[in-house]
């Protein structure tokens, strides 16, 4: 299998003006090669709409979920497809995210902070968009992803 990237920059810019949209939250999906795919929620977009997102962090959230949910999760990092999936949420996806971390808040140890810091993300203001990313072994990647708000 191809290496992970071990950085990579997520930038997020509103379409019409180039400007970087802060404050939102994404989904990155892993592509398991044995049982199900992986999907993740780094932090959330800063003020110049970065995200960074470590080879180390995702090696973390792999064996979290792995040890927490034994019978359905078998990829490692290294065995994942050279792909990823990142996606923009809409409105509906960051309430189910807030409800599902509620419900695992004790398992996942996720403090409340971070679930209200969760509900007042800027992904209602803009259209969630997805992007699929095939790797090629570079150690560090740059990907933008653009979005429009809704008006």
């Amino acid at each position: 299998m191809i290496q992970f990237p071990d950085i990579i920059n997520i930038s997020i810019k509103d379409s019409d003006s180039g400007k970087a949209i802060p404050n939102l939250v994404i989904f990155i999906k892993l592509f398991a090669t044995r049982k199900n795919d992986y999907y993740f929620m780094p932090e959330f977009s800063d003020e110049n709409g970065i995200i960074v997102i470590t080879k180390e962090w995702l090696n973390k959230e792999i064996n979290k979920k792995a040890s927490l949910f034994i019978m359905d999760y078998a990829s490692s990092l290294e065995t994942c497809y050279p792909k990823i999936e990142l996606k923009i949420l809409d409105d509906d996806a960051v309430k189910r995210a807030i409800k599902a971390m509620n419900l695992y808040k004790r398992a996942l140890g996720t403090k409340q902070e971070d679930i209200d810091k969760l509900a007042k993300v800027n992904n209602p203001e803009f259209e969630p968009v997805s992007k699929v990313i095939e790797l090629h072994g570079e150690k560090n990647i740059e990907i933008t992803l653009e979005t429009k708000e809704i008006k």
